[in-house]
């Protein structure tokens, strides 16, 4: 009968990926889970071999870095995949029927930057009704649909990309202080003319359209892969 590991093994291999740096859960799980199957290999060969020297054979096939070279694959693989999410995200607002409504938004902020003489009287309502919004989602939207804060003590790897999703918010405040500059910049011919007017009208729709993926698609997203892959965390 092949030997297995235990379930006071399986602690002691999550107690020893946190003494080699890695606090983060969903990371431990799967290191555990290839540090055990190097073992039960080894013993399928050598039953007599000891836990700890098996555990050694496996920890030195990482090399000399340890497990951070596996943590900084893994903190990338994860900002490639939610990065894809997000492009996926802008493709279908940029795909029929939804293009629609995009070019239909363009077009009616240009007739206003067209029709109403200061400028001023569009950007000013249209950056403060945003940066409200964004107070309500700081405070009541996020903390309700999408937060996840430390699971008795656990850190999740994948909750730190739901965190990484609101710095466009930080992002964001800033915007309204540039408005100044702003109105300078729209003196220029370029930006009064009919093909200026449209482009900046454009910039405008698609980064709210961005904004909005970063504050609410992700969220989501990230949350119910949270909850498919930790169903015993997930609240």
């Amino acid at each position: 009968m092949n030997r297995t590991i235990t379930n006071n093994e399986t602690q002691f291999l999550f107690e020893f990926c946190r003494k080699h740096y890695v606090y983060h859960y969903d990371l431990q799980v799967e290191l555990v889970d290839h540090l055990a199957s190097s073992i039960e290999e080894q013993w399928m060969e050598k039953p007599e071999l000891s836990f700890e020297n098996a555990l050694w054979n496996s920890f030195r096939k990482f090399g000399i870095s340890g497990f951070s070279k596996i943590k900084e694959q893994k903190q990338k693989e994860l900002r490639k995949k939610y990065n894809r999410l997000l492009w996926k995200y802008l493709f279908d607002f940029f795909s029929w029927p939804k293009i629609v409504m995009t070019f239909a938004f363009t077009t009616v902020l240009a007739t206003l930057f067209k029709w109403i003489e200061n400028d001023l009287w569009i950007i000013v309502p249209y950056f403060g009704a945003m940066t409200i919004f964004l107070v309500f989602y700081y405070y009541r939207i996020y903390p309700t649909h999408y937060k996840i804060g430390k699971i008795n003590g656990k850190k999740f790897m994948l909750l730190e990309q739901l965190q990484g999703a609101q710095f466009m918010t930080m992002l964001f405040i800033q915007v309204p202080i540039q408005i100044p500059n702003f109105w300078n910049i729209s003196k220029a011919s370029f930006i009064q003319s009919n093909v200026g007017i449209i482009f900046i009208s454009l910039l405008i729709i698609v980064f709210t359209i961005v904004l909005l993926g970063q504050l609410l698609y992700l969220p989501e997203k990230i949350k119910e892969h949270f909850s498919e892959q930790f169903p015993e965390f997930a609240v």
